[in-house]
């Protein structure tokens, strides 16, 4: 990738589980698969968090559409007595497979609410974050963009899942700021894709700090920028991104949000996804807006408590 520090990078063994270098409870291990059906403006999500320092695993698979309108969600927790194997995960009524190294998985869950049967396909190699972009966060990260093709059911009914989006990991000491603001946005397509790193400066100026672009077959690092947004009743309704790679290409995004889910994530956290319809030139995309936020630096904007 064109622009990108030589010292970030991904092996195959980034598939498989981090030891914890420390001791530290708040060590964790995470693996986010997102999709989405587009027509019908639902999102869904299986996400798995190991803290193998206190032998515990827990996945969830949900899905949710409009204002915060939860359609499904099953949830596994399960003890650990050894190191999990991520490259062939079973939790309950989750599978998560590697079927082709940093490129090819499976997805299948079987469980009270849901059933999936999904696959994701990338279209570009991973792309590493320093752990400076999300404080406290991660040591290690990248996500991947990717189709997402398979079957989701649920509430009796079956619908085919065809989409572009990403996949995520994470791994190390997750400590929250106390006044922690960030968030990113992304958009994939056929050939194309984006993700943006924001980091909000003290003024309120919702600075780009890194992530990617993947246009005309060549990918480069997104290296400035700014993300602006439309409010209403102090949620996310419209979003624009204008950045620069390294390439010196100029990307220009306009975002509109299809559906809201906003939640309180526990220890002071608060955290918005928004699905979103990507207009950047000749291109349309999905993918979705974050904010996470800690609940004072929320409450402190005027937002609604969660």
């Amino acid at each position: 990738m064109i622009g990108r520090d030589p010292n970030l990078v991904v092996t195959p063994d980034d598939d498989a589980f981090h030891p914890p270098t420390s001791d530290d409870p708040g060590w964790i291990e995470t693996l986010w698969f997102p999709f989405w059906i587009v027509e019908e403006g639902i999102s869904g999500a299986v996400r798995v968090r190991i803290s193998a320092n206190l032998n515990e695993l827990e996945a969830t698979v949900a899905g949710w559409s409009g204002d915060s309108q939860r359609l499904f969600g099953d949830r596994v927790r399960e003890d650990l007595s050894a190191a999990p194997d991520l490259l062939d995960l079973r939790a309950g009524g989750i599978h998560i497979e590697r079927l082709e190294t940093l490129q090819r998985y499976r997805i299948r869950h079987e469980g009270p609410n849901s059933r999936l049967s999904l696959v994701f396909d990338a279209i570009m190699p991973p792309n590493p974050v320093a752990p400076e972009e999300s404080p406290g966060m991660f040591a290690g990260h990248f996500e991947q963009p990717g189709r997402v093709t398979g079957e989701l059911e649920f509430g009796g009914r079956s619908l085919a899942v065809d989409c572009y989006a990403i996949r995520d990991r994470s791994w190390g000491p997750r400590h929250m700021p106390a006044e922690l603001r960030l968030g990113n946005a992304h958009g994939t397509a056929e050939g194309s894709a984006f993700f943006a790193y924001v980091n909000p400066t003290p003024e309120g100026v919702e600075r780009i700090t890194s992530g990617y672009w993947l246009f005309e077959r060549e990918a480069a690092a997104l290296v400035d920028g700014v993300r602006e947004v439309e409010l209403r009743d102090g949620l996310i309704h419209a979003v624009r991104i204008e950045a620069r790679d390294a390439a010196g290409r100029t990307l220009s995004a306009q975002g509109e949000c299809v559906n809201t889910m906003a939640s309180n994530a526990g220890n002071g956290v608060y955290a918005v996804l928004n699905l979103v319809r990507w207009d950047h030139g000749d291109v349309v995309s999905w993918g979705e807006n974050h904010d996470v936020w800690s609940e004072t630096a929320w409450l402190a904007s005027g937002r609604r408590k969660l």
